[in-house]
């Protein structure tokens, strides 16, 4: 629909809006949650400690993932999927460098994997639906 420039440096570039930035994001996503020792995603969660904006932010990203795929399958078109893809890699890392995951209250530490697990599963099932390998580490 659009001319395109093409640039092996920008396509592989780990920067930016690119497969690799969302691949290395999964990636990190997956050592976040492998290096929280007592979290388990089958244990409850409270919620109600997420309170920062860009992990709201980041929670309101992931969300829109089952209208996102709709509104992919209804116009026949998968860039919509990869655009989603790297909106949710870019929310995941503000929320990174803006918020410390690792902390020593539990219930906050595990509230905080869990959207780091939750935004990990996201990433996989969008680079799923494009073909695209999800990497667990880079």
């Amino acid at each position: 629909m659009k001319d395109v420039s093409f640039s092996w440096d920008k396509v592989l570039n780990f920067d930016g809006e690119t497969g690799p930035y969302v691949q290395y994001t999964h990636a990190r996503c997956c050592s976040v949650v492998r290096l929280a020792e007592s979290f388990d995603p089958s244990k409850p969660v409270n919620y109600s400690l997420i309170t920062e904006q860009d992990a709201i932010e980041l929670l309101k990203e992931i969300n829109r993932f089952p209208s996102v795929i709709k509104d992919a399958a209804d116009k026949y078109e998968p860039s919509v999927v990869a655009r989603y893809a790297v909106d949710v890699a870019q929310a995941f890392n503000k929320f990174y460098n803006s918020t410390r995951i690792n902390v020593d209250d539990v219930e906050l530490k595990n509230a905080r994997v869990m959207l780091t697990y939750l935004t990990k599963n996201t990433i996989s099932e969008a680079l799923n639906l494009l073909g695209i390998e999800a990497p667990e580490a880079m």
